[in-house]
């Protein structure tokens, strides 16, 4: 059967109205004993896009986040994020991205810990008040209005979100509070009922 995208028409993302999905996307598989609770930031080693209302967020709250820095980390605004460029995955249909140093995203501390996230914590804000959308995501993301789970080459790591060949904890297992965040809980409903279409499919064939 061909790997054809299938739309999805339940989920929150107003912006993207044709978000798609393809059947392998539920065949991507993690090893026995994976959880995001064991991420070590490698994700982070390059920074991430954002959608420019989420800079203008941070750029606000600049003050914070910089009591929460770090001395090696950039305390120059000026040099947290790159040039703005045209991404329809974007609610803005603009993406910027937040600059890298050679210990990763600027706003990585020395422990592996987003300070955007611990400053937000550390004064009695919601966790991810200053977070990017696609930080929380991590793995699941949108690539030409499509969801996929990021298999970035540099990020190997089978224990929390590396997609391993023939392994035992499905996308579901490992990924659901993530695809619940990203499409909303009616939207990770029906990606559930698609998957489910697909092994009974799988079992008649």
């Amino acid at each position: 059967m061909a790997d054809k995208p299938i739309p999805l028409r339940r989920h929150r993302l107003r912006h993207l109205p044709d978000l798609r999905v393809r059947p392998s996307f539920f065949e991507r598989n993690f090893s026995a004993g994976c959880s995001m609770v064991n991420c070590n930031a490698d994700c982070c080693r390059y920074g991430v896009m954002i959608d420019p209302e989420e800079r203008d967020r941070i750029l606000a709250h600049q003050d914070l986040v910089l009591r929460y820095m770090e001395p090696h980390q950039v305390t120059d605004p000026d040099q947290w994020f790159e040039e703005e460029h045209q991404d329809k995955d974007f609610p803005s249909g603009r993406a910027v991205g937040t600059q890298a140093t050679e210990h990763g995203c600027v706003f990585l501390d020395s422990s592996g810990r987003c300070v955007l996230q611990k400053a937000a914590m550390g004064e009695g804000m919601e966790k991810f008040f200053l977070k990017p959308f696609f930080c929380i995501a991590y793995p699941v993301t949108i690539e030409d209005g499509e969801l996929v789970i990021d298999d970035a080459e540099f990020v190997n790591r089978t224990a929390c979100c590396t997609v391993v060949k023939g392994g035992s904890r499905t996308v579901f297992d490992v990924c659901e509070e993530e695809l619940g965040f990203v499409l909303g809980e009616e939207g990770l409903s029906e990606l559930k009922e698609l998957s489910k279409r697909k092994e009974e499919r799988g079992s008649r064939a």
